[in-house]
């Protein structure tokens, strides 16, 4: 492999950077290149976690079936105040309602500007007993019964420029909210627009939140998404570097925490690095955690620095720039806030499943466990873990397990259900 140096890269402002609001919300970048998905070989079995006395078991307690309940494309999975399942179907423009046991109770939405109507179904969470859809595209929230009836319909708040900030005419955009909190302001992702030259661009993506009153405050700032350390910046174009760990940002389903994920890469003894903040600053702990590198071959970077971009001049400044900064490992594979505080960080995926690290809501670790084959976790506790599994064709079923902790592997400094 080549030597990694700093190389630096362009600081122009990426107007793309509007549209990965929406991954950044959920806590995802989208890249086959940089997950390392598709046609790379699974790594070796993980040593870590996998003694008796720390690795946790997992037993199905329930199954929402793809084929049986006919569901489209599923990507995400809600868990709601009373554990009932949400689970939209983003083609559909529509959304299934579970309740706890796993009975459907309705179907919310179709295609369309009307009330209970969407064009995008974007995040979803509660005010007290309240379902709240948010539509990025409409820029609107539908307030729904637990039963799906329809209370009301919400218009998204717009920003004018805020004169308390650095620059006099900053403004905030695209603010999608999330959560709300226990004073019934909403939290979640915006980017501040700053003047430069005569025009606007785009200064970053922030954590607002939003008064009921509807004065914005930022509360956390995550880490830059065109961060050299994992992308590269070409006469104001973004690219990620394969295999490169993007900052993963997530929000507490209460709004009371925002964790921020990157990755250190650089070694073969690499590590994940995870910070937990309050919407009132305070950084409840930041830390980092070796997790287990499996080299990348060089054939593997060679073919995601070619897939990078078309073929051009620019391309080749964008690939020579991305042949510098190319990870030596590859990425863990994602993180997942809990409703109970704990983290639950995946790792790249075994022959057997894959590894994950458990945490407590102070950042202790705590636990391990294998997830089974094609599964993804979408939402987590200490009692329960729920998870999209895919089959061969990429069919998405909703299933919900019990976590079954060893004596003595308790959470030390976690939050119990």
């Amino acid at each position: 492999m080549n030597s990694r140096r700093a190389s630096p890269a362009g600081r122009g402002e990426d107007p793309g950077l509007i549209q990965g609001l929406l991954a950044l919300i959920g806590g995802v970048t989208i890249c086959l290149a940089c997950t390392g998905a598709g046609d790379d070989p699974p790594q070796a079995e993980d040593a870590e976690g996998d003694s008796a006395d720390t690795e946790w078991e997992l037993v199905e307690d329930l199954r929402l079936d793809g084929n049986a309940e006919d569901f489209s494309v599923v990507s995400r999975v809600y868990v709601g105040p009373r554990r009932e399942i949400v689970v939209p179907e983003p083609q559909d423009r529509r959304l299934r309602l579970y309740d706890s046991t796993g009975t459907l109770v309705t179907m919310i939405g179709r295609s369309g500007d009307g009330p209970g109507e969407f064009r995008y179904v974007g995040p979803v969470f509660w005010t007290a007993d309240t379902l709240v859809v948010w539509d990025a595209e409409l820029n609107r929230g539908t307030y729904l019964l637990p039963d799906g009836t329809l209370i009301r319909t919400e218009a998204g708040r717009f920003f004018g420029r805020d004169f308390r900030a650095a620059e006099a005419d900053s403004t905030y955009i695209r603010f999608i909210p999330a959560a709300v909190d226990a004073e019934g302001a909403k939290l979640g992702d915006a980017y501040l627009m700053v003047p430069a030259g005569g025009g606007n661009v785009v200064g970053g993506a922030v954590f607002l939140r939003v008064s009921r009153g509807g004065e914005p405050s930022v509360v956390a700032t995550p880490p830059r998404p065109d961060d050299e350390r994992w992308s590269v910046t070409v006469s104001g174009l973004n690219n990620p570097v394969p295999f490169a760990f993007r900052v993963r940002a997530g929000i507490a389903p209460d709004g009371s925490r925002f964790l921020f994920m990157t990755a250190d890469q650089s070694t073969l003894d690499p590590a994940y690095n995870l910070t937990l903040v309050r919407p009132t600053h305070d950084t409840v702990f930041s830390r980092s955690y070796p997790y287990p590198g499996e080299p990348i071959p060089d054939s593997a970077m060679d073919r995601g620095i070619a897939e990078m971009v078309p073929e051009n001049d620019l391309a080749r400044r964008f690939r020579a720039i991305a042949r510098e900064r190319a990870p030596l490992v590859y990425p863990p594979a994602a993180v997942t806030l809990g409703l109970d505080g704990t983290i639950w960080v995946e790792l790249r995926r075994t022959d057997r499943g894959t590894p994950v690290h458990v945490l407590s809501e102070t950042g202790d670790p705590i636990g391990s466990l294998l997830l089974p084959v094609r599964s993804r976790i979408r939402q987590a506790s200490m009692t329960h873990l729920w998870v999209t599994e895919y089959d061969p064709l990429d069919l998405a079923s909703v299933v919900r397990y019990r976590v079954i902790r060893h004596p003595g592997t308790g959470p030390r400094g976690g939050m119990e259900e």
